[in-house]
């Protein structure tokens, strides 16, 4: 009757279970098409308040939505090619989203900036009665569909119709990344673990944590703003950490399993070592991520929202279905020269790894290693000191898409700079005749001006004011401009693209402080909790900081610089430059994925260190046990992160190449030759903490092993695959 009860029981779970898994693929399946397209506006900056007050003045977008460009095989000066434009013109005034339409020859006067240097090409400007890019998106479509000329050749480009083309692009890069990531996570972890049960357990943690992180993302969406660009990080960190885990809590039960036998006590055994380590390295890493939601950007939060769904589900996941399959996936005590942990006769003789005798030859000679693993990273964090900051514009899409080809045209054949023009706010005080024309004069005049247009009066009485840069739109003298501009008039309200960039780098300097202390305060708190110390959470930190800022050293120099090729190798043709929005989510993931490998090479050498061993053989240890995990682990991260890198929007490629980075050298040059040197250097300082300190350790000890503890135990008899 017990065993009865119990497989009744375990097909209710099962089923349970699968009913969870429909239901979140259900919600999962169509999140993209309830994500928001962009999300790199700051709302409450000036930029955005000078937006709003002149959709409110005007009743329509200020800044053209899109623009269409008109070709012909004759001069448009030909009244013929005059009238097609006209038609087309007339077409686009009719559709209801449309609020303002502007032509070479429209009712206020003709306007040469508007026609190509041949005159065979023409720009029809379309201003959309909505601002945003989700609204806009049904006007560009039907646009694209029923708007038509025989006469003419008609393209489509603008900052509306470039991020609906980039939404499709992401759908689709995600869509081939999960394609090559996923087989040859299998293939790779059908090797590590020598067994295809094992190796699926992995996946499946991915699987289910993506699966989840996709519908809480389509579940915010009904209530906030959520970018789709948070879907690529929430695929790459959900392979990797379900990687991370299924490999720590798998090669920590086959370890048990040679010590004791498999079954119940050595799932309680993981549970209580292994398993609290991944309960704080997917808090670490939920919390690093956390610190992006201190950013009022949609696009950088979102970033953040996903990274904290995916870390906690991934440990949640890890932590309540792998305990009662371990038996059933973790039977066999060799596990292979992949995957490390103990193999029969280990532990009476560690000597025999390769981790425990090269950990020794680092500790041999800490000093002269300490020093060439921290030049090495100080050498490539060396570019990162002329980094150059950008934000989004025509270059973000990639090169074939007809938007992206409208907009090289455009630089190209009509007056440079046309599709980046600065928006002037002008309030009715200021807009009267005569302070109006002395403003223009005074705006025209500032250095970096090229052109100040004829104002444009609003009902309210204010006017609209457009400036075209003679720099770069980007550049730091088109910034200075929109500064100039600011400083005229305490009234006036600059918008525009580059102020929407000005806006976005002064609101991350005034969010970093804070987003900074929360990841340092929990990666303190985290290292404390982990190691009773207070000398090695400080250690952490350090190490953390010098992988991040090579990581930055490193994208410069490849992105940036354009050095060793890689930048072609991975068709990269974003600009020469590392976009602002991803700098910060780089840094905060970073961060997080950094202090997950300390957290797993730290709880090894913390337990062998309480054991009684000495500071030197407990890092021995600590990395024989782990070294190969972490390897692996540092690996297979990798290969998600890089299916990433085939994407052809830059944004994804730099925030995957930067984040694949982060866990090379994290795994490679902190880990294995760092961290051992300075443990060595600083002997049994490395565990030093007050006696109150050490006090308040046992008691937050004694509940996190309360967390975890009872995820191992069982009421009803045996596990499966006890003997």
């Amino acid at each position: 009757m017990a065993i009865a009860r119990r497989r009744r029981r375990g097909r209710g779970v099962a089923l349970i279970f699968l009913g969870v898994v429909a239901a979140l693929a259900i919600l999962a399946v169509a999140v993209p098409d309830h994500l928001k397209v962009a999300g790199f506006d700051t709302p409450n900056s000036q930029s955005s308040r000078a937006t709003a007050r002149l959709h409110g003045a005007l009743g329509y977008d200020p800044e053209p939505g899109m623009v269409v460009l008109a070709r012909s095989k004759q001069s448009f000066r030909v009244p013929a090619a005059r009238a097609a434009l006209g038609a087309v013109a007339s077409q686009l005034t009719r559709d209801p989203g449309v609020g303002q339409v502007q032509t070479p020859y429209g009712p206020g006067g003709d306007d040469p900036l508007l026609l190509s240097h041949d005159g065979r090409g023409a720009l029809v400007l379309v201003h959309f009665r909505k601002v945003g890019e989700e609204v806009a998106a049904p006007v560009i479509n039907r646009i694209r569909a029923h708007v038509r000329s025989a006469a003419l050749t008609l393209q489509y480009d603008g900052f509306d119709v470039g991020f609906l083309d980039d939404n499709r692009v992401v759908r689709q890069d995600l869509l081939r990344a999960e394609l090559i990531a996923f087989p040859l996570l299998a293939l790779l972890l059908v090797g590590i673990f020598r067994g295809l049960a094992a190796s699926t357990l992995p996946l499946a943690i991915g699987g289910l944590s993506v699966l989840g992180t996709f519908a809480g993302l389509r579940l915010l969406s009904q209530v906030m703003n959520v970018s789709v660009y948070a879907l690529n990080l929430a695929l790459a960190l959900g392979l990797g950490l379900a990687v991370d885990y299924g490999l720590f809590l798998v090669s920590r039960y086959r370890e048990e399993s040679a010590r004791r036998g498999p079954g119940t006590q050595a799932v309680r055994a993981t549970m209580s070592t292994a398993g609290r380590a991944v309960l704080y390295s997917g808090a670490t890493v939920a919390g690093a991520c956390a610190a992006l939601l201190f950013f009022p950007q949609p696009f950088i939060y979102s970033m953040g929202i996903g990274g904290v769904l995916t870390a906690l589900l991934s440990a949640a996941t890890a932590l309540l279905v792998v305990p009662p399959l371990l038996p059933l996936v973790g039977h066999r005590p060799q596990t292979g020269r992949w995957l490390g942990g103990h193999r029969a006769g280990r532990e009476s003789d560690p000597s025999t790894s390769w981790w425990y005798r090269f950990s020794h030859w680092v500790m041999w000679r800490a000093i002269p290693v300490a020093v060439v693993a921290a030049a090495l990273l100080v050498a490539a964090a060396v570019p990162a000191t002329h980094l150059k900051s950008t934000f989004l514009d025509s270059k973000a899409l990639p090169p074939g898409l007809q938007s992206r080809t409208v907009a090289d045209a455009i630089a190209t054949d009509f007056v440079p700079h046309l599709d980046f023009p600065i928006s002037v706010a002008v309030p009715p005080p200021l807009a009267r005749p005569s302070p109006l024309a002395a403003l223009e004069e005074r705006i025209a005049a500032l250095p970096g001006a090229a052109l100040v247009s004829e104002a444009q009066r609003a009902g309210d009485g204010s006017a609209l004011l457009q400036v075209l840069p003679t720099n770069e739109p980007l550049s730091t003298r088109s910034q200075g401009l929109v500064r100039d501009l600011r400083r005229l008039d305490a009234r006036l309200l600059v918008g525009g693209r580059i102020a929407d960039f000005v806006d976005l780098k002064a609101s991350i300097r005034t969010q970093a402080p804070p987003a900074l202390a929360l990841v340092t305060v929990l990666t303190l708190i985290v290292f404390f909790l982990l190691t009773d110390s207070v000398v090695l959470p400080i250690k952490a930190l350090l190490m953390n900081s010098l992988t991040l800022f090579a990581v930055f050293g490193l994208l410069v120099a490849i992105f940036q610089d354009r050095l060793l090729g890689i930048a072609a190798l991975i068709g990269f043709n974003g600009p020469r430059a590392i976009e602002t929005s991803i700098s910060v989510v780089v840094i905060g993931v970073t961060l997080g994925l950094a202090t997950d490998y300390s957290i797993l090479l730290l709880s090894r050498i913390k337990e062998a260190h309480d054991e009684g061993e000495r500071t030197e053989e407990a890092v021995a240890l600590g990395l024989e046990r782990s070294g190969r995990v972490i390897t692996n682990a540092a690996l297979l991260q990798a290969v998600a992160l890089l299916a990433l890198v085939s994407s052809r929007v830059f944004l994804v490629q730099e925030l995957a190449l930067g984040l694949a980075l982060g866990v090379a050298i994290d795994a490679s040059v902190v880990r294995a030759c760092l961290v051992p040197a300075l443990m060595r250097i600083l002997g049994q300082i490395n565990w030093w903490a007050p006696r109150s300190v050490h006090r308040l350790h046992a008691r937050l000890d004694a509940s996190a092993g309360v967390a975890t503890g009872w995820m191992a135990r069982r009421r009803d008899g045996p596990l499966p695959g006890d003997g």
